[in-house]
């Protein structure tokens, strides 16, 4: 066996060991960043606003999906 071919079996033994080590490490990560973005966030809106924030943004995210939401108390036109 050539010096080639033990440094390569060595470097893919490594590979199985470190990849998935790393691809935990990087999920952790953007868990932690995830959550900081959402703690920093919640920080920056006061609460008397946080409602209004959230209904806006819910229908913002209605409009961008292509949903049309219903204004509170609008009467249903069918009749019914």
């Amino acid at each position: 066996m050539s010096l080639k071919d033990r440094l390569q079996g060595r470097l893919e033994k490594l590979a199985d060991d470190v990849v998935p080590l790393a691809m935990q490490g990087l999920k952790d990560v953007r868990r932690r960043l995830d959550e900081l973005n959402c703690s920093l966030a919640s920080r920056s809106i006061p609460d008397d606003r946080r409602s209004r924030v959230s209904e806006l943004s819910l229908r913002q995210k209605a409009e961008q999906a292509g949903q049309r939401l219903v204004n509170k108390g609008a009467k249903n036109r069918s009749g019914k």
